[in-house]
């Protein structure tokens, strides 16, 4: 008997994931969905994912992929299992990328798949910023 794909019940690009190791909450750090950066390839020295799941079933493998939009191609992934006790109960995973590099400007996306079908997308902005140059103007406030 199959059963559907679990919920994604949140999917969040932030830059930590601190665990209470007595509560057991979690707390997300410096959310974003977009960059700045002031060369190409611009490199985001560390990122996280963080997902939370219910209504799935037994310990399916999961698979969090990062993909140009544009061209489809591949950045970087990582795999592993989730293990669901019971459908009701909501899962979180948290993935941890370090060194990511992306070449362009534009739109990324992350995509989580759940034994091998696509549950959902997050989109993610790299924009090349113009470094400003420091002109001190002469003549202002000065002797």
């Amino acid at each position: 008997m199959s059963h559907a794909s679990p919920e994604v019940l949140a999917m969040i690009i932030c830059d930590i994931v601190i665990e209470d190791v007595e509560s057991g909450k979690k707390s997300l750090i410096g959310l974003f969905n977009h960059v700045h950066t002031s060369e190409l390839p611009g490199i985001v020295n560390e990122l996280n994912v963080f997902v939370s799941l219910t209504d799935g079933h037994g310990a399916p493998s999961a698979e969090l992929r990062c993909i140009d939009a544009a061209t489809e191609e591949e950045l970087f992934r990582t795999e592993g299992s989730i293990e669901f006790p019971d459908p009701l109960a909501v899962v979180d995973l948290h993935f941890r990328f370090q060194g990511c590099e992306f070449p362009d400007e534009g739109e990324y996306r992350f995509q989580l798949f759940c034994d091998g079908h696509l549950l959902r997308e997050r989109k993610f902005y790299v924009e090349l910023e113009e470094e400003e140059e420091d002109e001190e103007e002469e003549g202002v406030g000065g002797p």
